[in-house]
């Protein structure tokens, strides 16, 4: 046993001074904060301290490791089989006069208490007892239930109102702090705070470090961390190993509590706090509270962009459509957006996505306004003013706005960057073309910028190479025919020109359109297309005397090739658009752009 006054009690009783055993002292050093806020019920150690407790000249007769754990509530009984009318947590208080007299029957009424989570168990001696049984104490012992020893009669009535007040204390202070948790979140919901101030209120009210990582586990935000850079290492793996839950769970040794941050039905990442065990209840509100204000600011900072790209939108499209009355409406409109465009140099842009997989009405959309959210951030990036406005899904107007004394061309180039990075950040899979108008000094020439733009954005998807951005003076003669791919009058010529050719190939199963635009592409370079086509000079020449058979031309005069190489580029933007047949092997590798990955030059 352990006396908690060492000098209230007779020699009889030991108390034991190594650690670990029987007979720790009570009432020695402080509990951590596990829940964040300081206010937790008081454990049976803090219980004995209590003066109406001490006047009893309490010891600790078994399982002295245990006394830490948190009373929940008092309850006076001299019943023997109690354990089935408790809840758990509760400190039992007995003068044991209707305890049994058998030693089976104290082990049963032990591991009951113990079966049902009660916090301990306190006996007056005196009226039952002038010891313990050893009966008692060695079961109390074994199910790790502190068993107290009152050797001093005292009022039980004292004992219970005065723990019992410190409990409805506990209670009323974790009320206040719940309160004053809800009220901060309130107003940083009501002040627009961003992800960063959000994220730094979680870690100083439940005092541990918080991050806050999206969908591909990826930090967004995080604060709280006191012991350096470690918190976040290797937090890709770490965050694999806990489950997508909104559950408390060990992580490899580390305690984390977790919830999805997100709304109307879109996730968007995890909040997650790394406390020091146990976790209270309150970290939960903080927890919950925090990923709510999240969704919240992430919701109001998604519509105000979106309600900001409507409104660039529609003033893009009244400018395309040449809806407006004077130049003079333009402006204001465009200054009212904070973006200036009177005496300036305007250039516009259309950028082109393909994410290569077919998406629902709804994600296509959704993917749409993220492309849209992107392209702003990259004009944002680099200190470019200008408008930006979603035309269609997968098509997006820019008008970049620079001072009349500066070259425009820079700007576009490092805007073009700024784009291709952040829509590669946004989705690596995705191609992107950036077509680009010429630049104009008035409002009214803007309609024929944006006209060059979407030009050469749609013939870029032809153009061979990883460019940066494409301009009209890049379209040459491949760009022109994907342009006027659609025109009937080109599709016959091409099938004029190469039918019979490929119905051999069908017919034979051979490859002689891939022998032709390797020749063709090599603008009649033998070695070189015997090169590119992996064969060799005699076997060429084979192949090129049966081409020239079955086309009935000479494919040594330069208009024959001309006239072949015109009707390839035409039949390649065909089968691009889904218009034409598949291509040989070595057809389809004939000229195919490589649109993918960040461009590196124009």
């Amino acid at each position: 046993m352990v006396a908690t006054e060492p000098d209230a009690f007779p020699p009889r009783h030991r108390r034991p001074q190594q650690a670990g055993q029987r007979g720790h002292q009570t009432g020695h050093g402080s509990r951590p904060a596990a829940d964040g806020s300081g206010v937790q019920l008081p454990t049976v150690a803090e219980v004995l301290q209590l003066p109406e407790v001490r006047r009893g000249h309490p010891s600790i007769e078994a399982a002295a490791h245990a006394v830490d754990r948190p009373v929940r509530w008092v309850h006076v009984s001299e019943v023997a089989d109690i354990g089935h009318l408790l809840q758990g947590g509760e400190l039992i208080l007995s003068t044991g006069v209707a305890l049994p007299e058998a030693a089976e029957g104290l082990t049963r009424y032990v591991a009951g208490l113990a079966a049902a989570q009660a916090t301990g168990v306190v006996i007056e001696l005196g009226r039952r007892y002038s010891s313990l049984p050893a009966a008692l104490v060695q079961g109390a012992e074994a199910h790790g239930l502190p068993l107290i020893a009152l050797h001093t009669e005292v009022p039980f009535v004292a004992i219970t109102e005065a723990i019992h007040s410190v409990i409805v204390s506990t209670q009323v202070r974790r009320l206040q702090l719940g309160e004053a948790v809800h009220q901060a979140f309130r107003s940083l919901a009501a002040e627009a705070s961003t992800s960063q101030e959000i994220v730094d209120q979680v870690a100083r009210l439940a005092g541990c470090p918080v991050v806050f990582e999206n969908v591909a586990r990826r930090v967004l935000a995080f604060a709280g961390v006191t012991d350096g850079p470690a918190v976040l290492d290797h937090w890709v793996e770490r965050s694999r190993e806990a489950a997508w839950t909104d559950r408390s769970g060990a992580v490899d040794g580390e305690q984390w509590m977790a919830t999805t941050v997100g709304a109307r039905g879109q996730v968007w990442g995890r909040l997650v706090l790394l406390p020091s065990p146990p976790a209270g209840p309150l970290l939960k509100t903080i927890l919950e509270q925090g990923a709510t204000t999240l969704a919240i600011h992430l919701l109001i900072e998604r519509e105000e962009r979106f309600l900001e790209h409507q409104t660039h939108r529609t003033l893009i499209a009244d400018i395309i459509d040449h809806r407006y009355a004077a130049p003079d409406e333009v402006h204001s409109r465009a200054e009212a957006l904070g973006v200036v465009t009177r005496h300036r140099e305007l250039t516009a842009l259309v950028v082109r996505t393909e994410r290569g997989v077919a998406l629902a009405d709804i994600a296509r959309h959704a993917a749409a306004r993220e492309e849209v959210t992107a392209v702003a951030r990259a004009l944002t990036d680099t200190g470019t003013s200008g408008l930006v406005g979603l035309l269609e899904p997968g098509r997006i107007g820019v008008i970049l706005s620079t001072p009349s004394t500066s070259r425009p061309h820079g700007a576009v180039e490092a805007c073009a960057r700024a784009v291709h990075d952040r829509a590669g950040r946004l989705a690596p899979s995705a191609s992107m073309v950036i077509g680009v108008g010429s630049s104009v000094t008035g409002v009214d020439r803007l309609r024929e910028s944006f006209a060059e733009a979407d030009e050469a954005a749609d013939a870029a998807q032809s153009l061979p190479g990883n460019r940066l951005f494409v301009t009209t003076a890049d379209i040459r003669i491949r760009g022109l025919l994907h342009l006027l791919r659609d025109d009937p009058r080109l599709q016959s010529y091409a099938e004029r020109e190469l039918g019979p050719l490929i119905a051999y190939d069908q017919r034979h199963r051979t490859d002689l359109m891939g022998t032709l635009a390797a020749y063709l592409e090599a603008g009649g370079n033998k070695s070189a297309a015997a090169a590119a086509a992996h064969v060799t000079r005699a076997t060429l020449y084979h192949h090129l005397a049966r081409i020239a058979e079955i086309l009935g031309c000479d494919l040594e005069a330069p208009e024959s090739r001309h006239s072949l190489y015109v009707a390839l580029v035409a039949r390649q933007s065909l089968e691009r658009s889904g218009q034409g047949q598949p291509a040989g092997p070595r057809e389809a590798r004939s000229g195919r752009v490589a649109r993918r990955g960040r461009p590196t030059s124009r």
